[in-house]
């Protein structure tokens, strides 16, 4: 399993939603500009503030818990969303080409296809989807204190 430490910010019937705690700093902290890496991460990510996880335990809100995903069914879910769009891809240009060797846009209209149907099928695992998802596999039934980053952790007088 691979495992993370989080805080539990709110509840959704048998989910909570967690932010993921900031790891501990890199050595590229600057005390002007702020951590480089944390500056990294808010500029590409998403506008949500935390991760919909399985509460089987049921913590509250507040609570610290560790949060984990099974390794395999991470894979899984890697090849399912890179892999077989891509080898339906390379497969459908082929058959293109192999179909219709005098048509120039063969290739490119068979590897088109051939994505279209890697998606298809995707959308179609939601079993997969729904054993991938994050669970809550142990914790500390207290509130902590609120996230602080690695540089502001460092400037705390």
């Amino acid at each position: 399993m691979i495992e993370t430490e989080a805080q539990v910010q709110r509840l959704d019937g048998v989910h909570a939603w967690v932010k993921i705690k900031p790891h501990t700093p890199c050595g590229r902290c600057d005390p002007e500009t702020g951590c480089k890496a944390m500056a990294l991460s808010r500029m590409f990510a998403q506008s949500q503030d935390g991760f919909r996880v399985k509460n089987p335990l049921s913590f509250k809100a507040g609570d610290w818990v560790t949060v984990a995903v099974e390794e395999q069914m991470l894979l899984k879910s890697a090849v399912w969303a890179y892999g077989v769009p891509l080898l339906l891809l390379i497969a459908g240009a082929a058959a293109g080409q192999w179909l219709a060797p005098q048509m120039p846009a063969s290739a490119v209209l068979g590897g088109v296809l051939g994505f279209v149907v890697g998606f298809v099928l995707l959308k179609q695992q939601h079993q997969l989807a729904a054993s991938a998802e994050p669970v809550i596999v142990a914790g500390k039934a207290v509130s902590g204190p609120p996230f602080l980053s690695p540089c502001q952790m460092k400037r705390k007088p």
